[in-house]
């Protein structure tokens, strides 16, 4: 997820829900077919949209009583090879769901509490000074919960830009070829940007706490991280194609992930780098991305008075709340009502991809435009398929 004020707040101006209410509460068409009428809405945003090359979606209703997963266009620009429903996929901040939930299974096995500062399990060279706000250096006080949540006021390694003018995600796509390792990402964030508020007085999202999640779970378990992912989801759930970049799990060409464009330039090749991980290094499909929901709200993987614990939200960027690695979309009464759009719980990332869950529908949502510069059309999507299965 980057900075999605400026595009979904649009979601809630006069003007633009005028604009999606004509666009998509005209007739409504009641195929015989549903499954076609799901294919139709992925098609025709993959046609009407030059920068979308290609798109996966993925649904299911939590009773069974409805699962679809398709795609359109082209998953890889060399060779022309076709989008299906398996292509694996750059799942970029959805990864913080999957990490957020280890350290919430870590904290039901009593192994460690939200209470506790991350400078229990990390090494003092590596956090000293990465909160020093006002000249008093916080770094020791800050603790598990507010990496969780975002209020640990550190800065993001990962958008701000440092003293070169240039964020680290710039520096990643002008240079696919530069490896950049975990604590170089946390020692950018530490040594080169400032930070922005006191532990605990304010919500401002930033990758470099979940990296700094990720350290925690390996002190922890004393095992590597995507171990501890092998171990707590993927085993278990059955998450045969997900996997995190630079540990796949086999070989096979079906499994290299779908191209991503930041606007016209491909940035496909910069999304292996290694610094990209507990905060967004995951690849998936859309189908593994819902059983792992799944599981999570049904309380197969964490109880449910844990995930509970998880939907205390904060506000973050309108219309987004935080909560421990969670997102909780929801516009105000008139729009929604006007527009259709219940609220969802799940995650976002910036390659377009999107986890969602609709309590009011009991629908899961999963997938990716694989645009980083597409903010609103995923959710677009996701209501053009609820208003679907509402009128069916």
């Amino acid at each position: 997820m980057r900075r999605l004020v400026p595009a979904l707040f649009l979601l809630t101006l006069g003007g633009a829900i005028a604009w999606i209410f004509m666009r998509l509460a005209g007739p409504q068409a009641r195929p015989r077919d549903l499954d076609r009428e799901m294919q139709s809405i992925v098609s025709e945003l993959v046609e009407s949209d030059p920068s979308i090359r290609n798109c996966v979606f993925a649904v299911a209703k939590g009773d069974g009583s409805f699962v679809w997963s398709g795609a359109a266009g082209i998953a890889r620009q060399m060779g022309k090879v076709p989008m299906t429903a398996d292509t694996p996929i750059f799942i970029a901040s959805v990864t913080k769901l999957f990490t957020a939930t280890a350290i919430m299974l870590l904290y039901e096995r009593g192994a460690l509490s939200l209470d506790d500062p991350m400078a229990k399990f990390l090494p003092k060279e590596l956090i000293r000074g990465i909160n020093v706000y006002e000249g008093k250096d916080y770094s020791r006080e800050i603790v598990i919960a507010q990496l969780l949540s975002h209020r640990s006021g550190i800065a993001d390694y990962y958008t701000e830009r440092a003293k070169d003018g240039r964020g680290l995600a710039q520096w990643i796509r002008d240079d696919p070829q530069r490896a950049w390792s975990v604590d170089q990402t946390i020692a950018r964030a530490r040594d080169d940007l400032q930070p922005h508020s006191p532990p605990g007085t304010d919500t401002f999202y930033s990758d470099t706490n979940f990296q700094l999640l990720g350290k925690v779970i390996e002190a922890v378990t004393g095992k590597p991280l995507e171990a501890v992912y092998e171990d707590f989801f993927f085993r278990p759930l059955g998450l045969e194609r997900t996997s995190l970049i630079g540990h796949p799990r086999n070989q096979l060409a079906a499994n290299i992930p779908a191209d991503v464009f930041h606007g016209d330039m491909n940035i496909t090749q910069s999304r292996f780098n290694e610094a990209y991980w507990a905060d967004g290094g995951l690849v998936s499909t859309p189908r593994d991305m819902i059983a792992f929901l799944r599981a999570l709200n049904e309380g197969r993987i964490i109880r449910r008075d844990t995930l509970e614990l998880m939907h205390q939200w904060h506000a973050l960027e309108f219309p987004i709340q935080y909560g421990y690695g969670t997102m909780y979309f929801s516009l105000p009464w008139l729009a929604s009502t006007f527009v259709g759009y219940p609220p969802l719980w799940g995650h976002s990332g910036s390659t377009g991809s999107f986890l969602y869950y609709s309590s009011d529908l009991d629908l899961y949502m999963a997938g990716t435009v694989d645009q980083t510069r597409a903010r609103v059309q995923p959710f677009l999507l996701m209501l053009r398929v609820m208003r679907s299965l509402r009128a069916k």
